[in-house]
C-alpha cells in the first residue's frame, strides 16, 4: 500500500484558517444578534398594543359602571375581547419580564381544573360590603385577577341573576379591569428596559424560538386538542380556554396573528441568514392558512361541539395547526441546531 504523505500546515496556513473560522463564528453572532433586535422591536410593538388595549378596557369598565346601558355593555365586551387577545398576541414570550410575580398567570389563570375563578368570583359577588378595590384585587391570587375572571362577570351563567352595575359587580369589574391594565403597562416597560440584556445573551435566540415552539404545543395539544377529544379522552368544552364567552377559536386567532406579527418576521431573518430562506416561506404560507382557517370559523369550541359541521370545521383548524407545529417544531428547529429540551430559562 503506497502511503500518502501529507505536508504539516505552516504557521501562516494554520492562522489563515483559524482567523477564517473565527470571522464565519463572528458573523454567525451578529446574524443572531440582528434577528434578536428584529424580535424584541416587534415584540415590544405587541406589549404596547396589550398596554393600549388594557387602557381602553378599564376606561369601558369605569364607563359602563358609570353610565350602564346597551352601548356601554356592548362597548365592554368588545374592549374585553380585543385586550384579551391583544395578550394571546405577544404570549408566545414566555421568559423575562413576564416571569416576575407569575404575571403570565396574573393576566390568565388556565387550565383552571377546579374552576377556581367560578368559586373566587362567585364569594367575592356574595359579599355585599365592603366594596372590592384594586387594592383587594392586587394582593389577591391569581384566579381573581385577569381575563377569565372579568369574563366570569361577563359571561357566567350565574350572572343572569346578577345585575351587573350594582355596587360589587361593578366594583370588582373595575378593579380587575384596573389590575390588568397596570400589569400591562408595567410589562411594556420593563420589555423595552429588559432590551439590554436580551439583545446581550446569545441564548435568547434559541429561548424565543422555543417560546414560538411551545405556543404550538399548547395550542394543538391543550386548547383544541384536549377539549376536542382528538388527546384519548372524550370531547369536553370545559376544558377550552373562555368557554363561558365562546371566544376560544378568537383567542387562538389571536395567538396565531401574535407569531404573525412578532415572531415570523425575524424567524425569517435567521432563517435568511442560514441559506433556508424556503423554509421561512413555508412557515409563513403555512401561518397564514391557519389563520385563514381560524378566522372561518363560525363558532368557538363551545358552540361547536355541539354541531357535527361546526365540530367538523375545529378538527381541520387542528389539523393546520398540528402542520405547523411540525414545520417549525420539527424541520425548522431542526435546520437551526434548536432542540426540542432548550430550557428557556437558561437566558435569565
Amino acid at each position: 500500500m503506497k502511503l500518502i504523505r501529507c505536508r504539516a500546515m505552516t504557521p501562516l496556513t494554520l492562522g489563515i484558517l483559524l482567523t477564517v473560522a473565527a470571522s464565519t463564528q463572528a458573523e454567525s453572532k451578529d446574524d443572531d444578534q440582528e434577528v434578536r433586535q428584529r424580535w424584541h422591536s416587534d415584540i415590544a410593538q405587541r406589549y404596547i398594543e396589550l398596554a393600549d388595549r388594557s387602557s381602553s378596557l378599564q376606561q369601558a369598565s369605569v364607563d359602563y359602571c358609570t353610565s350602564p346601558d346597551e352601548q356601554s355593555r356592548t362597548r365592554l365586551d368588545h374592549r374585553w375581547l380585543d385586550a384579551y387577545q391583544a395578550w394571546q398576541a405577544v404570549r408566545l414570550v414566555d421568559f423575562g419580564p413576564i416571569e416576575i410575580d407569575s404575571r403570565a398567570w396574573q393576566l390568565q389563570f388556565w387550565p383552571d381544573r377546579k374552576n377556581l375563578v367560578g368559586s373566587r368570583m362567585a364569594t367575592h359577588l356574595r359579599q355585599t360590603s365592603p366594596l372590592v378595590t384594586q387594592n383587594d384585587i392586587d394582593a389577591a391570587g391569581v384566579a381573581e385577577q385577569g381575563f377569565p375572571a372579568l369574563e366570569y362577570l361577563l359571561y357566567d351563567e350565574a350572572m343572569s341573576d346578577i345585575d351587573l352595575s350594582a355596587a360589587q359587580p361593578c366594583s370588582l369589574l373595575q378593579a380587575i379591569s384596573g389590575h390588568i391594565a397596570d400589569t400591562s403597562s408595567v410589562l411594556a416597560e420593563d420589555w423595552e428596559s429588559f432590551g439590554e440584556h436580551y439583545l446581550a445573551t446569545d441564548s435568547y435566540t434559541a429561548a424565543t424560538l422555543h417560546g414560538a415552539m411551545q405556543l404550538l404545543d399548547t395550542m394543538e395539544d391543550k386548547r383544541l386538542g384536549a377539549p376536542l377529544g382528538m388527546m384519548g379522552s372524550s370531547a369536553n368544552h370545559y376544558l377550552a380556554e373562555a368557554w363561558r364567552s365562546d371566544a376560544s377559536v378568537a383567542l387562538i386567532s389571536g395567538s396565531l396573528q401574535g407569531l404573525q406579527q412578532g415572531f415570523a418576521p425575524g424567524l425569517r431573518q435567521w432563517l435568511e441568514s442560514r441559506q433556508q430562506s424556503a423554509l421561512a416561506d413555508a412557515f409563513e404560507a403555512q401561518l397564514a392558512d391557519t389563520i385563514d382557517e381560524a378566522q372561518s370559523q363560525s363558532s368557538g369550541i363551545a358552540s361547536g361541539l355541539e354541531d357535527d359541521v361546526s365540530r367538523a370545521r375545529l378538527a381541520t383548524l387542528y389539523l393546520e395547526v398540528a402542520q405547523l407545529r411540525e414545520l417549525l417544531n420539527q424541520q425548522i428547529a431542526a435546520s437551526l441546531g434548536v432542540v426540542r429540551g432548550f430550557n428557556s430559562s437558561d437566558g435569565d
